[in-house]
This record gives structure tokens, C-alpha cells and sequence, in this order.
């Protein structure tokens, strides 16, 4: 190669070229050796050459039509339901089956302008048959309420949720690294640590332990916040309906006699045989949501996310020598939580209407949540 960059890098002469011709069409010497016969370089001879050689031929297909693309679409829609999440639907795999020859690169690009591209998985609860049929009814029997009913009707919202405590700056570090969905950056910069996070589902000890809280909205506003103490089962909660959910029922609708309250299926505390004669004594009925939904839990779908979000928001204002006890960050949570706006709960609340027509629609199935938690 050194040899070959010495010589000439002009032009060959019409001599030249002719020659070089006659050696490659006539003779079928290689273009590496008539270029060292001629002591020119390499590149000069190919120029030379050009009109002598053929085209090459492109891919086996440059181009897919409308019909070869709708086709891997169908079939990449096929494997997918097929697989269901069990292994990876391969590019390979779907061009086989569409028995399309085109190359990735091209096969990619057609599907990108459908909007097909190789994307995450997203994190759903496993329903069964008897889930989605469950769903389907809930869906059917409520869809029609309006946005005023459900933040009227019902009186209370409630779940149960368990809050990992952050007392440092390391520890709200991590927690606020939970929140970051993504970052713009360039090819290759994906480990530099401005974009490196730990594993949402990677579970640590953040050095303190965790709170429980018995969370509830309703009428606008957090109506009940409880924490609750050592093991959840069916003592505690006829405790808490009896005691803090009774208080909040009749502070928000004092003129009340009885109550409506949505809960899940619950099986420790909401549904054990304590809990539920607790309700009755009470007077609380219950408007309970099918089995793995939280799409359909207010406290799940909103109120949850947004303490998160607004915990995370004070402590990035905050230096790294700042320090809370396990009481004080608890006791933050709390006004955190009861200060959510009133306009936040009751459009919260009132999503209820779109969600129970998107799971009408969805017959029971995973629906698109429309990404907004307070989306009217």
C-alpha cells in the first residue's frame, strides 16, 4: 500500500487508458497489478476504468411497496400477540414470515413512517379472563357518570400505599433518579453519568424505615392520611373505618347518613370479615374496583404520583448537607400530601368519566391512560 500511494494520483492519458482497458477487458489482469505496471496510483486506473465496469447491483429489493409494509405490519402485529411478551419479536423473525427480502435498514425506515419502531415494554398488571370480564362490567355500568358524579357521589377514594423514607442527600438522589424518564443526548454519551441511573425496579435500603399510609381524597381535598403501624389485616382495618375513615366521611359530608366509599379488593384488611362488619356498622357501602386496577384507583392513577413529584421537587432546592429524621421526613409527606390543590383532586377524581369509557372501549383490556392524571 505504501508503494501504491507513491505513485502519480493524476489522470491517465489516453495512451494510458487504453491500455489499461485492453489489460483488464483482453488480458483480465486485476486492477491492483495494472496499476504497478503503470506506475499510477490505484484510484487513477479505476477512474480510468469506470465506463468498463458494470453497475453493481443494489439490494435484492430497495424499496418495499404499500403492501409489502401493511404485510410486516400484520405479521410483526401477529407475533407479537403470539409471543405475548415471552421472547423478542426479532426483525429477522418477522421478515421471514412476510417473506420480505428487503435489508433491516430499509424494512426499518418503511415501518418507521407507520409509526412501528422497536420500542420498550410497558408494565401492566396480568389480567385474567375473569379480570377482564370483571372490567368489562365495571366499565359498562359507569361509563355514563358524569365527571360531577364521581366527584359528588362517591365520598371517598382510598388505598393503601407504603412510602420509603429519604433522610440524605444520597438517598433523595436516588429517589429523584426514579422520576427521570429519559434525557436528549447524543450517540455515546449514553455512559457518561449525566445519564446513568439505577434500575427503577432495583430494590435498596435507603436507611430508614418505610411508612405506611392509609390515604383517601375526596370532596377536593386528602381527606384521610393514617399512618399505619406494624402488620395491615382485618383488625386494622376496622379500626380505620370505624375511627379516621368515619371522621373523614362525616367532616365532608356532614348531613350524610350513609356513605359511598371506592376501594380495591384489598383481601388482608378491605375485604376480611372484620373490615367489612366495621363498614356496616358505619354505614359505608362500597363501590369496589375489579382486581388489577389501579387504572381505576384515583389515590393509584394521581394522588400517589403527585406527592412523589412534589416531595422530589422541595429537595432539589435543597443542599447536600441537608439532613431530615425519619419523623420529620413523615411529617413532610403529610402537609405534602393535604396541600395537593383542590382543582388537582377534583380533576383527579372527575377522569374517572374518560377512564371508565376507554375501558368500555377497550373491553376490558389495558386502555391508553392519555398520560395526564388530571386530564379532564
Amino acid at each position: 500500500m505504501g508503494k501504491d500511494n507513491s505513485y502519480i494520483r493524476k489522470p491517465l492519458g489516453q495512451r494510458e487508458a487504453r491500455i489499461a482497458r485492453r489489460m483488464k477487458s483482453v488480458l483480465g489482469i486485476p486492477v491492483t497489478k495494472i496499476a504497478l505496471a503503470l506506475e499510477r496510483n490505484k484510484s487513477s486506473v479505476y477512474k480510468a476504468l469506470a465506463p468498463t465496469f458494470k453497475p453493481m447491483k443494489r439490494g435484492p429489493m430497495d424499496k418495499l411497496s404499500k403492501a409489502d409494509v401493511s404485510k410486516l405490519a400484520r405479521v410483526i402485529k401477529a407475533l407479537c400477540k403470539t409471543a405475548r411478551a415471552r421472547w423478542e419479536v426479532t426483525m429477522a423473525m418477522a421478515k421471514k414470515r412476510a417473506n420480505v427480502k428487503a435489508c433491516d435498514g430499509t424494512v426499518r425506515r418503511a415501518l418507521r413512517k407507520r409509526g412501528i419502531r422497536f420500542r420498550k415494554m410497558r408494565t401492566k398488571p396480568r389480567l385474567t379472563s375473569d379480570d377482564i370480564k370483571a372490567r368489562k362490567m365495571f366499565a359498562a355500568k359507569y361509563r355514563f357518570k358524569s365527571k360531577e358524579w364521581w366527584q359528588t357521589h362517591v365520598d371517598l377514594f382510598i388505598d393503601l400505599k407504603n412510602f420509603p423514607v429519604f433522610t440524605n442527600a444520597q438517598t433523595r438522589s436516588l429517589a429523584a433518579q426514579r422520576e427521570v424518564r429519559g434525557a436528549y443526548r447524543q450517540a455515546g454519551q449514553s455512559l457518561d453519568e449525566a445519564y446513568v441511573v439505577i434500575p427503577k425496579d432495583l430494590k435498596w435500603n435507603p436507611g430508614a424505615k418505610a411508612v405506611r399510609i392509609a390515604g383517601g381524597v375526596g370532596k377536593g381535598r386528602v381527606r384521610l392520611w393514617e399512618e399505619i403501624d406494624g402488620a395491615w389485616n382485618g383488625a386494622k382495618a376496622a379500626k380505620l373505618y370505624s375511627s379516621a375513615i368515619k371522621s373523614a366521611l362525616k367532616r365532608a359530608s356532614p348531613k350524610k347518613k350513609n356513605y359511598i366509599l371506592l376501594e380495591d379488593n384489598d383481601p388482608a384488611g378491605f375485604k376480611s370479615s372484620k373490615g367489612l362488619r366495621a363498614k356496616k356498622a358505619s354505614k359505608i357501602n362500597v363501590l369496589a374496583i375489579p382486581k388489577r386496577s389501579p387504572d381505576l384507583s384515583v389515590m393509584d392513577y394521581a394522588v400517589w404520583k403527585q406527592i412523589n413529584r412534589n416531595m422530589r421537587a422541595q429537595e432539589r432546592r435543597w443542599t447536600n448537607k441537608k439532613r431530615e429524621s425519619r419523623a420529620e421526613y413523615v411529617s413532610r409527606l403529610s402537609r405534602t400530601a393535604k396541600n395537593l390543590s383542590r382543582s388537582f383532586v377534583n380533576k383527579a377524581i372527575g377522569n374517572m368519566r374518560e377512564r371508565c369509557r376507554r375501558l368500555h372501549e377497550a373491553k376490558g383490556k389495558h386502555f391508553e391512560e392519555g398520560g395526564h392524571a388530571n386530564r379532564s
